[in-house]
């Protein structure tokens, strides 16, 4: 029995957090030994079980004889092959010892630039994965002798500053990292993921953000970007010295990471070398303990992908004064913020979040109340939207299909063509 109304009930359901645990099994082992089971003692009820698992190496899942959908079609066994990077990853595929390769930029243009060789008639895009990314801004960054990093602090508080990077930053270079076929196709201009929640006359929830925020064919506007920023230099006249030193921090040794880095520095950077300097700085092994939990870094790149479907779990990881709210109090340090402006900026989009999660008896009250926060908080750039995932791939998997745990799953012994690819998207948006 719910305490209160929850639209998003019975997505929430299908989530790990509420599989259940049979009686018979807390009597077997005892209470006290539930939390500690072994996976040779826990009860099972779905359509595989894991057979084996060696440690940063496989882990193996076999047929469940007992799964009670004896109708359904189920594999013998999966086996999940952990691999080193991309370029490992296409090896194993060419030699037919995995089912799927995401492609680098590198791999992809090595491939696509040579339409007579072997592989470029199986390059397929592959549906897009359910994440959204976004720049998110430190709001109470400190300087690396732990003292606050006064000059950008004052700087991204600014909603001109703010806005110029919302406006200003022309990412085709940037989606072209993950996709240079058809680098439009990863373009982000909400906080919410596309194809996640749905009206009840079926539009997509997004489709409302795009529309409150009166975009038409994308955001970028160098012209805007330069009014934003030219109002941002004479309103942090006297309180910042530019160009304002935005730090970018990324894995040590990571090769792929330093390129995006490089890219990113170069998009940054185009609004002017008088007005803001990206540096690209390094961590050793953990970005938690060495940057975010210092608060060293201006700004992270991040994306959030959905654990039910309702505008509720991505608005929420935004707001201010709830120690709930991962971005937030992760990479924002909303909490710290001592510009009253912001602040302000802040608490009026959250009481819109707060609004929306409290309307339970009318499903297009609430994503119409949703879209309005989320509109509200890009259109004073809390958060800057930044890309979708749209990789190009060579797979033996339709994952137009996909519905998930490996079940009633279409897959090829042979490696599906371009065509074949683009009818399964076709057939899967006409439905």
């Amino acid at each position: 029995r719910l305490t209160k109304a929850a639209p998003s009930f019975y997505p929430v359901a299908g989530a790990a957090c509420m599989c259940p645990i049979p009686q018979g099994m807390i009597d077997e082992l005892g209470v006290e030994n539930v939390l500690g089971v072994s996976p040779a003692q826990l009860w099972y009820s779905g359509p595989y079980t894991m057979t084996e698992f060696v440690s940063g190496n496989t882990k193996t899942f076999t047929k469940n004889e007992a799964y009670f959908d004896k109708d359904s079609k189920l594999f013998d066994t999966v086996t999940y092959l952990m691999v080193e990077d991309n370029l490992a990853a296409q090896n194993l595929f060419m030699n037919g010892e995995v089912d799927y390769c995401t492609l680098s930029e590198s791999n992809l243009r090595t491939i696509y630039e040579n339409p007579n060789g072997e592989w470029y008639p199986y390059l397929v895009e592959a549906r897009p994965a359910s994440f959204s990314y976004q720049f998110h801004l430190n709001y109470a960054k400190n300087k690396e002798d732990g003292t606050p990093d006064d000059n950008w602090n004052n700087a991204v508080a600014n909603e001109a500053f703010r806005l110029s990077l919302l406006y200003g930053l022309d990412l085709t270079k940037f989606w072209a990292r993950t996709n240079f076929i058809n680098p439009a196709s990863c373009e982000n201009v909400a906080y919410t993921m596309t194809e996640m929640m749905y009206y009840p006359d079926g539009r997509d929830y997004v489709q409302k953000v795009w529309e409150n925020l009166g975009y038409s064919s994308g955001r970028y506007d160098a012209e805007k970007g330069k009014q934003y920023k030219e109002q941002a230099m004479e309103e942090l006249s006297g309180k910042v010295s530019f160009p304002v030193q935005m730090d970018y921090y990324i894995a040590a040794g990571n090769q792929d990471s330093l390129d995006t880095a490089t890219v990113i520095k170069e998009i940054v950077e185009a609004l002017g070398s008088d007005y803001i300097t990206v540096n690209i700085k390094t961590f050793v092994s953990n970005g938690t303990q060495e940057v975010y939990n210092p608060k060293l870094h201006s700004v992270v790149i991040s994306g959030w992908g959905a654990d039910y479907r309702d505008p509720e779990n991505f608005i929420g990881q935004e707001l201010y004064g709830d120690d709930g709210a991962f971005y937030a109090m992760r990479y924002s340090n909303v909490n710290d913020i001592t510009d009253e402006a912001l602040i302000a900026t802040y608490q009026e989009f959250t009481e819109l979040g707060r609004t929306a999660s409290g309307i339970f008896d009318d499903i297009t009250k609430r994503y119409d109340a949703y879209a309005d926060a989320e509109a509200f908080m890009i259109e004073h750039a809390l958060v800057i939207p930044l890309n979708y995932r749209v990789n190009w791939e060579l797979t033996k998997r339709n994952d137009y299909n996909y519905m998930g745990g490996f079940k009633n799953w279409e897959t090829s012994s042979e490696p599906y063509k371009t065509g074949q690819y683009e009818q399964f998207k076709a057939d899967f948006y006409a439905k």
